[in-house]
Order: structure tokens, then C-alpha cells, then sequence
């Protein structure tokens, strides 16, 4: 017989239509109503009407309260009504996520590592923006991350939070699977500290299909599993698909120590997303609040003095054409040939300098009826290059330009026609003789920039070869022997230098890591001995040989 207890009738909710039972915890039953204005299924939460004890109500209150507060985060359940019946059944109305949660899945199916690399960041950002409003959950476990329909996570069941600094009810409950080792004994704790150890131990659920000290075939009472987490070292998951730095971050969260694990649930997604980009994997984003700004009013104008960056072009570098190209100047000098008030910059790409000026300066026809006419462009009234002034001529009687009447006008033609040959043959004269005189100056040799002369001179000692690296050695974290901190130095380093390292056991040898810096950590999880090997790699991809100086282990 199931010592469960039956759950209780559903409440009558003005406004809501009672659908089917979802759930039933400790403290309080989970039923799906159909809301009526907006029409939507929501998931009603309902105080046991037994506890009517002034902590199990406000603890109810305060959980409406907080969730409320963060219930605008992606990943935290969004809190839509909190009410009291006139039955007097204190009720919360919140989003519905129709998927099954994560406390369901991970005992149907076996999760992926990069599923639960996802879900821990996710979930994680969900922790910290809670954390930074003040705010720790203290009952993280898989039953209480729902799955919506999106298929995202959302985190549940803020009724036992409390604030950072530790102040909970007495009355209060906890989830001993999940739980760390200061949960067990008197006294305040640190929230946050708490919350980082419960989603480590939530991520290792996942991926194990167990809590992280329940032992299959063991005695798993709740005296054993809180002796365990108190003392036992965190046991390996044993799968071939999760990588040892995934395993060290699942240790660290969980470290018995509090000072030891990650300071953050930021700090623990951070080393999450170095993990997927280790497994090359898409890195989650870490979705959190970020500080808010002052209100400006739009007419503040503070939009207007935004500083922008100068961007700097090398055209020797792109390649491309300027955007704006610059203006050319008139072929015929100012005041030569140009109407006063006309463009001297206009372009000589055949446009009006090139069809004459005439068509800037020309009023407008009369037409034999009087009437003012279009105007037009010089070239196509037939004038192929003549000069605004010749046009103006045209039009004026002989008497005006002081000659008399009756003489008959001079012929130009030929007298232009000799000097354009005159001119042009004394140009391409010019352009002969500066041939000449240019092809007999001695020519001075130009400048080759080169970009060795601020390269600093060659090591005398590096002969071309990367060394093994040097003082490789290991010891155990003192605040936690379950982390190796193995050490080496570079007899030659670079700039560029980089480490590849592995460990290494009489049966296999691990994947291959990198780093920039000359220490890592490592699990001490496995059977001594444990050993690592680490080797130097340039950046033009030249490496250590990895001789027996490029291998230590931990004989311990």
C-alpha cells in the first residue's frame, strides 16, 4: 500500500472551470483549471486546507510574492493570480506547461550531455536572476523544473525560498537527494551556495537516471543518503559520452565545502559553456537582468549627443572606391568662357560643362505667341562646343557690339581652327621633350617598407625545437581532495604558447584539452594512480614530443 497521501477535492474558483488533477507535494495540491477571461488553462496550486498555521500561509504568500517578482524570466514559471476561496483555500494561478517535467523524463528516458549542458545554463540564469534580486530558491530538484510547450525549462515551487542570508521558516521542508551537507546540520546557510550544490545535483540526475547518492541495490533510507552526502565523495557517472571536464564541474558544484564550489550560478554556467565549446556544441545564451538604466524623457535630447566610434578605412587595404568620389574641376579656367553664377565645379563626365554653360544662364524663349517656352541645353539646340558668350553674341545687332552696320562679319572658323592645330602640336612637343629629359635623370631608388625591423632578434638558445614542458607535478586541493592541481613551466615560452593536456590510466587515455595557462584541475576521483600528460604547441602548430618529462601522476 502507497503511504502517499490521496489529494484533496478542487476547490470552487469563480472564473475557473476544474480540468483534471496534476500533482500532489507536501504542502499543497496541483490541479488544471480552464480560466474563463482570458480563456487559457492555467495549473492552480492550492494550499492543503489542513495547514493553517500562520508560517505554512505566509510561506504561500511569500511564494505568489517572489514569483511574481521574477516570473518575467524565460525560464521561471509565470505567476498570473493569488488569491484566497471563500472557502478559504489560499490558490496560485500560473502558466501551464503541458510537457512532462524533468523529475518525469530523466526516470522515462536517458538524457543527452549537450540536453542537460542546455537545460543547467538555462536554469542557471533562472538561479542567478533570483540570487541578484535577493532571492534563493533552496528546493531545486527535477520535479520542480517544468517543461512548457515550447520545450523550454521553467523553474517552479518557491516555497520554501528565503533570502540570501538563511532566514527560513522552521516548518520548513527539503528535498534530501538534492540537498547539501550543511542542510543537515544547525544553523544558517548560505543560499546561493545552496542552490549552486542542488542544480549540480539536478544536472547529475539527468544524466546519471539517479540522484547522485542513491546506489543501485544499496540501502537508500534517508539516513543513508544524508550519511552519504555528508562524508561520500561524489561518484563518477561511468559514461563513455561525458567528458572529464564535465565530470570536474558536476564535482565542484558539489563540493562538500562550500567555500570550494562554483561562487555563483554564473560562475557554474560559465564553466558549462566552456564545456560546450570544448564539445563543440552551440554555447547557450546566459539570460539574466542586467542592471536597469534611468528613465530619460525622449526630449531630453541625450538620443542626440550619442558619441559614436570614428571608423578608420585603409584604401590600400579594401580596395574599393571611395563613396562620395571628389569633384572635378571646370576645364575652362573661372571666368573664361563661364557666366557669371555658374558652377565651377560642375563634372567633366557629360553634363553641362561638357554641353556648355549655356543652359544655366539661358531665360526662358518667347514663342511667336508670346508665351514663354522650355529652355534648353546648348548641344541640343545644335551647338557642339561653342562658348555661352558665342550663343549670347548670336543674338545681339551689329550695332551693339560697335561694329558698323553693314560690314560683314569676320570669319573665325579658320582662325580657331589654326590655333586648335597650333596648340595641340605644341603639346605633344612638350609632352616628347619631359619624355626625354625624364628617361636621362638618374632615377633614385624608392624605400621598401619591410616588417622584420621591429621583429626582436632570435633566441641564441632556441635551436628550433618546442621543449617538454618542465616541473610537471600534482597535488590534491587542500580544501578538497577530490580535485588534482597538476603544475608545469616553459623553459622557452611564447606568446602564442599553447598546452594540450590528457590523463592517462593503465587503460585508457583521456581526450586531449587546451589551455593558455600553465595549471589545470583535474577529478581525483579515479583510482590512483592518477597521471597526466601535457605537451607545448606553438602557434604555427610545431609541438613537444612529449617525452617522460611531459607525464606526472598522483601515486596517492
Amino acid at each position: 500500500m502507497s503511504s502517499k497521501r490521496p489529494a484533496a477535492p478542487p476547490p470552487r474558483i469563480p472564473g475557473f472551470n476544474y480540468v483534471s488533477l496534476l500533482g500532489s507535494g507536501g504542502f499543497s495540491d496541483v490541479y488544471l483549471y480552464e480560466q474563463d477571461r482570458p480563456r487559457r488553462k492555467v495549473a492552480v496550486k492550492v494550499l492543503l486546507s489542513d495547514l493553517k498555521t500562520e508560517g505554512a500561509r505566509r510561506r504561500f504568500e511569500s511564494e505568489a510574492n517572489l514569483m511574481a517578482q521574477l516570473s518575467s524570466h524565460p525560464f521561471i514559471v509565470t505567476i498570473f493570480e493569488a488569491e484566497v476561496t471563500q472557502d478559504g483555500h489560499s490558490y496560485l494561478a500560473m502558466e501551464y506547461c503541458s510537457r512532462p517535467s524533468l523529475d518525469v523524463r530523466y526516470r522515462r528516458q536517458r538524457f543527452s550531455v549537450d540536453e542537460v549542458l542546455a537545460v543547467g545554463i538555462q536554469v542557471a540564469s533562472a538561479v542567478e536572476t533570483a540570487h541578484r534580486a535577493g532571492i534563493a530558491h533552496r528546493d531545486i530538484k527535477p520535479a520542480n523544473i517544468l517543461v512548457t510547450d515550447y520545450n523550454r525549462p521553467a523553474l517552479t515551487d518557491f516555497g520554501i525560498s528565503g533570502t540570501l542570508a538563511g532566514d527560513v521558516d522552521e516548518d520548513a521542508g527539503m528535498s534530501i537527494p538534492w540537498s547539501p551537507p550543511e542542510q543537515f546540520r544547525d544553523g544558517n546557510v548560505d543560499g546561493v551556495m545552496v542552490d549552486v550544490w542542488a542544480l549540480g545535483a539536478t544536472l547529475y540526475t539527468l544524466l546519471a537516471g539517479r540522484s547522485p547518492f542513491v546506489l543501485p541495490g544499496a540501502d537508500n533510507s534517508q539516513r543513508e543518503l544524508i550519511s552519504r552526502i555528508t562524508s561520500m565523495p561524489v561518484p563518477r557517472l561511468g559514461r563513455a559520452d561525458v567528458p572529464e571536464s564535465l565530470e570536474l564541474a558536476l564535482a565542484t558544484a558539489m563540493a562538500k565545502s562550500p567555500a570550494s564550489r562554483y561562487s555563483s550560478a554564473h560562475a557554474f554556467a560559465l564553466a558549462l559553456q566552456r564545456i560546450q565549446a570544448e564539445l563543440n556544441l552551440s554555447v547557450t545564451p546566459f539570460e539574466v537582468l542586467e542592471e536597469r538604466q534611468e528613465d530619460v524623457h525622449p526630449d531630453d535630447g541625450v538620443e542626440e549627443t550619442r558619441v559614436r566610434n570614428v571608423a578608420s578605412i585603409d584604401p590600400d587595404r579594401t580596395g574599393s572606391a571611395p563613396t562620395f568620389p571628389a569633384r572635378t574641376k571646370p576645364l575652362t579656367p573661372a571666368g573664361v568662357g563661364t557666366p557669371a553664377g555658374a558652377d565651377a565645379g560642375a563634372t567633366n563626365d557629360g553634363g553641362p560643362q561638357e554641353r556648355g554653360q549655356a543652359t544655366v544662364l539661358r531665360r526662358p524663349a518667347r514663342s511667336s505667341a508670346g508665351h514663354s517656352g522650355p529652355s534648353f541645353y546648348a548641344a541640343d539646340a545644335g551647338y557642339t562646343g561653342a562658348a555661352d558668350a558665342t550663343v549670347q553674341r548670336a543674338a545681339r545687332p551689329p550695332e551693339a557690339a560697335g561694329e558698323p552696320a553693314g560690314v560683314p562679319a569676320q570669319d573665325h572658323s579658320k582662325r580657331n581652327l589654326w590655333l586648335g592645330i597650333s596648340g595641340g602640336t605644341l603639346l605633344a612637343l612638350a609632352a616628347v621633350v619631359g619624355l626625354v629629359v625624364a628617361n636621362a635623370a638618374p632615377q633614385k631608388p624608392s624605400a621598401v617598407e619591410t616588417q622584420e625591423v621591429s621583429k626582436p632578434p632570435a633566441d641564441a638558445l632556441d635551436n628550433g625545437t618546442v621543449p617538454d614542458v618542465e616541473g610537471l607535478h600534482a597535488e590534491r586541493k587542500p580544501e578538497d581532495r577530490n580535485i588534482i592541481i597538476f603544475s608545469w613551466t616553459n623553459s622557452q615560452p611564447r606568446e602564442d604558447d599553447t598546452y594540450k593536456y590528457r590523463t592517462k590510466s593503465a587503460k585508457e587515455d583521456g581526450p586531449y584539452e587546451t589551455t593558455r595557462a600553465r595549471t589545470t584541475a583535474v577529478s581525483g576521483l579515479n583510482e590512483p594512480p592518477i597521471c597526466l600528460q601535457v605537451i607545448t604547441v606553438r602557434a604555427d602548430g610545431s609541438a613537444s614530443p612529449g617525452g617522460p618529462d611531459s607525464i606526472a601522476c598522483l601515486e596517492e
